[in-house]
């Protein structure tokens, strides 16, 4: 369908835009086939088990046959939009004290990542690391149950 129908029609489209000036592109003539370069990922189609075509295209992603980036350009998505927002959330969730990962979830390995706060080398009467020791056993077992 892309080479059939998509190429020819996005090819006359520009050409036609160039030539009535509703596009203004420098050097269009010399450099047509880097304009009409596009890349073309039709609308990935989930069939009856959702799920499972989740679990294989993160299998298909940990066995590099296939990159986030096209996967989530599969489904429609910027994967840069998508990334700033799962930070914006991460952090959101973060400074609530909020923690929506399933245990041992690929997002659950963010959790090893140790954030540094500024404020926690300042502090020397080590109530923190008692505060943070109980926080650490409370999530522990909540991850557990």
């Amino acid at each position: 369908m892309v080479y059939q129908l998509c190429r020819p029609i996005y090819a006359r489209w520009m050409d036609a835009a160039v030539l009535s000036d509703a596009l203004t592109l420098p050097s269009y003539e010399a450099n047509r086939s880097r304009f009409l370069t596009a890349d073309w990922l039709p609308t990935k189609w989930d069939w009856v088990d959702p799920l499972k075509d989740a679990n294989a295209e993160i299998a298909q992603i940990e066995a590099g046959l296939k990159s986030r980036t096209q996967a989530i350009a599969e489904r429609g998505y910027d994967a840069e939009q998508v990334d700033r927002e799962i930070a914006a959330e991460r952090e959101r969730e973060r400074l609530l004290g909020l923690d929506f990962r399933r245990p041992g979830s690929p997002a659950q390995g963010v959790q090893a990542v140790p954030v540094n706060d500024d404020d926690s080398d300042d502090d020397d009467d080590g109530n923190d690391d008692a505060a943070d020791d109980v926080t650490a056993r409370s999530r522990t077992e909540e991850d557990q149950s």
